[in-house]
């Protein structure tokens, strides 16, 4: 059975006249969507800020047209970009407000309080905002990793995201790296009557079947092997591998892997754990009160459903937290003692062998 009520935000409510948010969020992905649909709908007034200049993370910007296979409740399977616009359209219903091309800058603590709760303000690169409690969304790998040879030519067919399909329909298309990203470009290309060169710097890391399904269908692999120089030639580029080989190619894709971008939470002076995540309790708390964490930024099983239920459970802990003062805090308690009074059994159970 459900926990609550859906609550519907006063339509003529004016966002732009709150005295502070009940809850901001950060990143605008599967994790941050779903948690910024579960806060508006039981009436929390939620706001959801977003360094792209779109919503929907990941399967937006790394897979738009890549067909995903693995999410409860689409048997026949759902594109990264049609899946994002449900999950926005579903959050603005529910009344989340959405500020775009913002990224995060500090999350301050202040001295105000209201109704029992310190009131945060969080400041972006274009304003600031006070709130109750943060959630933390935006995961942990925001920068592509980019390749100087090739952002020397500044051009717009060097892509580091996959393209729109129209963008490499029949094309000559050269894809550069050796995990799943990368192999997943190259059947997108083939499966649209383009020609694949391959190129891995070592051997590929991506699931075997597709590489087989790349060479199946015509792609030619190179690997290990690097580009040495890259020129303009006519209206297309040519590469030099390290092999001395030249390619022709009208597209660049590479897929290379993502730059840490955990710099931003030790300025917030979170707590991390050894691998660079965000460290958080039980209830996605992170060690600054009111301020939660979910999805990639800290978490190890990176799927979409997984996105989905942290966000979900954190929006629900967040609103505990305001309709019911010092609750998230008392359950803390209640747990600890709980936790405490099963090592006691348990060393007394060693104490008797």
């Amino acid at each position: 059975m459900s926990d609550f009520r859906v609550t519907q935000l006063d339509r003529d409510i004016d966002f732009d006249t709150l005295a502070y948010w009940d809850v901001v969020i950060i990143g605008a992905g599967p994790a941050g969507l779903a948690a910024a649909l579960t806060t508006a709908h039981r009436g929390l007034t939620t706001l959801v800020i977003e360094a792209k200049q779109q919503p929907g993370g990941q399967p937006q910007f790394l897979y738009p047209d890549k067909r995903i296979v693995d999410i409860p409740g689409f048997p026949d399977g759902i594109t990264g970009e049609e899946l994002s616009a449900r999950l926005f359209r579903q959050a603005e219903d529910a009344r989340a407000q959405f500020r775009f091309n913002e990224e995060l800058v500090d999350i301050q603590d202040t001295d105000e309080v209201q109704k029992e709760d310190a009131i945060k303000q969080v400041l972006t690169s274009q304003g600031s905002y006070l709130c109750r409690k943060v959630i933390l969304a935006c995961g942990l790998l925001h920068y592509p990793r980019k390749l100087a040879v090739l952002d020397a030519l500044d051009s717009k067919k060097v892509h580091y995201k996959i393209p729109r399909m129209g963008d490499y329909s029949g094309h000559h298309v050269a894809v550069v790296g050796g995990g799943d990203s990368a192999l997943d470009a190259a059947v997108m290309v083939l499966e649209r009557n383009g020609h694949v060169d391959l190129i891995a710097r070592s051997q590929f890391r991506g699931k075997s079947e597709t590489l087989d399904r790349v060479q199946s269908a015509g792609g030619e692999i190179h690997a290990p092997a690097e580009i040495a120089a890259a020129k303009f030639v006519g209206e297309g580029i040519e590469l030099t591998l390290s092999s001395d080989r030249a390619l022709h190619c009208d597209i660049v894709i590479v897929q290379i892997g993502f730059l840490s971008s955990d710099d931003i939470f030790r300025e917030l002076q979170l707590r991390m754990n050894d691998d660079g995540s965000v460290a958080v309790d039980a209830y996605y708390e992170t060690s600054r009160r009111g301020i939660f964490a979910v999805g990639d930024v800290h978490g190890d099983i990176k799927l979409i459903a997984v996105a989905w239920a942290e966000g979900i459970q954190a929006a629900i802990y967040a609103f505990k937290e305001i309709t019911s003062p010092y609750w998230l805090n008392e359950k803390r308690m209640r747990d600890l003692k709980i936790s405490l009074h099963g090592d006691k059994i348990a060393e007394a159970a060693r104490a008797k062998r």
